[in-house]
């Protein structure tokens, strides 16, 4: 398609520059220049597929936040063709890294660690991935995980639909897969493939056992037991593992930080041998051959080999060093090695660790001196230079180096600031106490002219020239309305398929009186809400009782059906519907009777039809007089 190429300025604002690799047919990515802000952005244009949910999902993954996540900055359409804009993307994906070999089974844990945590927050808001595969996952050059495509990739591959349990379940499965590929350059296909040939990319499939995948220890020498389990329990045939990312998260914790530079696998050990399953099922295609395991971006820092990387190790704490790492087995169940010959070396210098200077100047004086330990502080095969540390939710382990000694100057006494609120509040209360002392009291007689008029006005009711300041009171009594001006204290939504609402999230901005920004419903096929609800509801809730007599809705869209009523929350059906019909441009439901009540609900049974012919309710402002 010829709309968007380079030199296009999509909405007058973003000038496409040149292409950027794309795995999803019918999505080419765009490098391009937002020429009002000035920056660089990624443009991904839809041009096939399920486009207008994979629009909406952009809208909703726009509103999750996350340092992980890559922000949507825009979506809309150009002469026709939808575009989804979002801030840059730099350093190479993991399918970019994979296709050099391996990862270490430190790094592996870490990335994917911090792909669940981020999905993890996602969930929270309602908004799932669906379509993981290692080119959605970069390694920035400050050695950061960022995740692309949120929610649209999944949408515009159909793969949007299913309930909250299905779609977290598929998400949970995907990392899974993702750990399965960064432990062995294979890209696990199975039942459990929500992408069947985009995911592949430049990986080859790993080979398939009887009940699923072959475990990745049989494939590659020296993965951690713990994660060669999860990527077998998990993408088994049956429905075990974790079911969400907060519970792969637990698996996975604790992981250290991603670096840069780092070991660069098992050097010393020699080729992966297949066994068990894995000997049988990759006989023909598997040959004897060396698998360096390197680290995140080692192949991406071309400088010079030498015996010694400055600053590659971090210390555990001031003064001590960490001992000689085992050289044997990282776990019983690895398979063996095979020796190699002394001419063989290996593709990347074997590091070891170093102290910096700095640290010994300044020892730390919670830890009296001593000998160093006499046994390993870590077992064999743990990675030395990956310190204990919880998940990304923490401190960096480089931060944390100074923190006893930092814990004094962070130190504080709150005693003095309670005492300082105390001794306000009693000098309040005595100007208080003081003021309603020293008040003037109003003498008994004087504070009788109202009852006086009002029993005035009774005894002379049947008089034919009532006094005039009797007449006052009682002209003013009979223009106070009954229930007051409704005012809107707060307002929520009602999924009745979902206890979260529908799109509760923005809901006041149907009542914030600025018409550019509105609440909307999710979109769907039919106006009947696709069959997979009933309805959906909007309360209001007011600051007090007050009568109303109709509700005003300025909407973007024709169609539908509302009914309001005067009920709550918990039961929004109840009782009568007072004001029912199509919704329009300006909506005003005048009520049959005017009612008295605290809150108000209304209750879309059918969808209303947007400009772009979308199913989905658009509502700019809401008014209740």
């Amino acid at each position: 398609m010829d709309v968007v190429g380079r030199g296009t300025v999509l909405a007058g604002r973003y000038r496409v520059l040149q292409p950027l690799a794309s795995d999803l047919e019918g999505s080419p990515a765009w490098q391009a220049t937002d020429q009002i802000l000035d920056r660089s952005v990624r443009v991904r244009i839809l041009i096939s597929g399920n486009v207008p949910q994979a629009l909406d999902a952009a809208r909703r993954a726009a509103l999750v936040s996350d340092p992980r996540l890559v922000r949507v900055l825009d979506v809309g359409s150009h002469e026709g063709v939808s575009y989804v804009v979002s801030e840059e993307v730099r350093g190479p994906s993991l399918a970019d890294l994979l296709a050099r070999g391996p990862l270490t089974g430190d790094q592996a844990r870490a990335i994917v660690g911090e792909v669940a945590a981020a999905l993890e927050i996602a969930r929270r808001r309602g908004v799932h991935h669906l379509a993981l595969r290692p080119s959605v996952v970069h390694i920035t050059p400050d050695d950061r995980v960022l995740l692309t495509g949120l929610a649209f990739d999944g949408a515009l591959l159909g793969q949007g639909l299913g309930d909250a349990r299905t779609t977290t379940r598929a998400d949970t499965v995907g990392l899974v897969r993702l750990l399965y590929a960064a432990l062995t350059g294979r890209w696990p296909v199975g039942a459990h493939d929500l992408v069947p040939t985009t995911g592949l990319g430049t990986l080859r499939a790993a080979p398939l056992a009887t009940d699923g995948p072959i475990p990745p220890g049989d494939l590659v020498a020296g993965v951690p037991a713990d994660l060669d389990t999860l990527c077998v329990v998990t993408l088994g045939p049956n429905d075990d593992g974790p079911h969400s990312p907060a519970e792969l998260v637990r698996e996975l914790e604790p992981w250290g930080e991603i670096r840069s530079i780092g070991l660069a696998g098992r050097a010393d050990s020699g080729p992966p041998v297949p066994t068990g399953a894995a000997a049988a099922a990759t006989a023909p295609s598997l040959a004897p051959a060396h698998v360096d395991r390197q680290s995140v971006r080692a192949t991406f820092e071309q400088s010079p080999a030498g015996p010694r990387r400055t600053g590659t190790p971090p210390p555990a704490h001031p003064g001590i060093a960490f001992p000689p790492v085992s050289s044997g087995p990282e776990h019983p169940s690895a398979p063996p090695r095979v020796e190699r010959p002394a001419a063989a070396g290996p593709l990347f210098p074997r590091v070891e660790p170093v102290v910096a200077p700095a640290l010994e100047a300044r020892p730390d004086p919670g830890f009296p001196p001593g000998p160093p330990p006499s046994v390993p502080l870590a077992q064999p095969g743990t990675p030395w230079n990956q310190p204990e540390r919880p998940s990304g939710f923490g401190l960096p382990f480089d931060d944390r180096i100074d923190e006893p000694e930092r814990l004094s100057e962070r130190r504080f006494d709150p005693t003095k600031v309670v005492i300082a609120f105390v001794a306000v509040a009693v000098v309040i209360g005595v100007i208080i106490a003081f003021q309603l002392l020293t008040k003037p009291v109003t003498p008994r007689g004087d504070v009788a002219p109202a009852p006086t008029v009002t029993r005035s006005a009774s005894a002379s009711a049947g008089s034919a020239a009532p006094s005039a300041p009797a007449a006052q009171p009682s002209s003013a009594a009979s223009t106070v309305p009954t229930g007051g001006t409704p005012v809107i204290a707060s307002v929520s939504t009602i999924d009745p398929s979902d206890p979260a609402g529908e799109h509760a999230e923005i809901a006041a901005r149907a009542v914030d009186g600025d018409p550019a920004t509105a609440w909307y419903t999710h979109t769907y096929n039919q106006p009947n809400f696709g069959g997979m609800k009933p309805a959906v509801g909007f309360v209001l809730n007011l600051a007090s009782p007050a009568t109303v007599t109709s509700v005003t809705l300025h909407v973007n869209g024709t169609g539908g059906n509302v009914e309001l009523r005067a009920t709550d929350a918990a039961s929004p059906t109840a009782g009568t519907v007072l004001a029912s019909g199509p919704l329009s441009a300006d909506t005003v439901l005048t009520l049959s009777t005017p009612t008295k009540t605290s809150s108000i609900v209304l209750w879309f049974t059918a969808l209303a039809q947007t400009a772009d012919g979308s199913n989905r309710i658009e509502i700019t402002e809401i008014t209740v007089s």
